[in-house]
């Protein structure tokens, strides 16, 4: 976007990192905050999100988009549910069909925050490279995109999974 002379672009300044295995979390090579290791997904996508919007200021803290990159999640979560599905030995609850929504991962930190801004969950990265950098403009000169990481076990109900944050914000060139 170009302002007067100035042409804005995004810059990323904070990284958080959580996860629910403490060896994946370690061995992750991105400079991070401390990281932080928890027993579900939804409390290391709510931690992630948490050290990310801290990071930006009190102004735009509430209202600044989410863009949540889910592909992973949603993958491993369908694959969940059909293996629930076929498991005669399992009876399918409510939450389970519930748990398939990569949106019940951030909705915890979201309500808590109270936060109004817009929140965009991505299947897949728009741009064919895989990045995905966050529109940031001078009427919104911040964002925070979470990604989430899944690493499925051998079990298909069961995964790790990584949620790492990171905070845009508008930068003048």
């Amino acid at each position: 976007m170009t302002t007067g002379t100035r042409r804005l672009v995004a810059v990323p300044w904070h990284r958080a990192l959580a996860g629910t295995d403490e060896a994946r979390v370690a061995a992750v090579p991105v400079p991070t905050a401390a990281p932080s290791v928890h027993r579900k997904p939804a409390e290391a996508a709510s931690a992630a999100l948490g050290a990310a919007f801290g990071a930006l200021s009190e102004d735009v803290r509430a209202t600044a988009p989410l863009y949540v990159l889910c592909h992973d999640y949603g993958t491993w979560a369908a694959r969940r549910f059909v293996a629930r599905c076929h498991d005669p030995a399992r009876r399918l609850r409510p939450s389970d069909s519930v748990g398939m929504e990569t949106s019940e991962l951030v909705r915890p930190y979201l309500t808590a925050s109270e936060h109004r801004g817009d929140c965009y969950l991505l299947a897949r990265p728009p741009a064919s490279d895989g990045e995905f950098t966050p529109p940031v403009t001078a009427a919104r000169p911040a964002a925070v995109v979470l990604d989430l990481i899944v690493f499925p076990g051998e079990d298909p109900r069961d995964a790790d999974c990584l949620a790492l944050a990171t905070t845009w914000k508008a930068s003048g060139l």
